[in-house]
């Protein structure tokens, strides 16, 4: 089954149907920290939105020290916070300073 990244502007997906090949990883958001859901949504620029718990983010809105490796599979640490977003005015993806 495909998988969506659910930020604005990210046309990430993966799943058998996926075109691009890239080793892209997807996570869900965090709905049972509040305080850490708000960082998440602050950074994607979508404060007044409330993902469901089949949303998730893909790991290029993630630096690489929010990501552990352990037996080949990426997981995503329990403090990581999305930085790495791009807006339609944007060219390439920008990071924000809120972590």
């Amino acid at each position: 089954m495909p998988r969506y990244c659910a930020a604005s502007c990210c046309k990430n997906r993966g799943g058998q149907s996926a075109r691009d090949q890239r080793k892209l990883s997807f996570y869900p958001f965090p709905l049972h920290d509040k305080e850490r859901l708000e960082k998440w949504l602050r950074n994607m620029k979508r404060d007044a939105w409330t993902p469901s718990k089949h949303q998730l983010l893909c790991s290029d809105h993630f630096t690489p020290d929010s990501l552990d490796v352990r037996w080949g599979i990426r997981y995503l640490k329990q403090t990581a916070v999305p930085t790495i977003f791009s807006s339609p005015d944007d060219q390439g993806p920008r990071a924000t300073s809120e972590q």
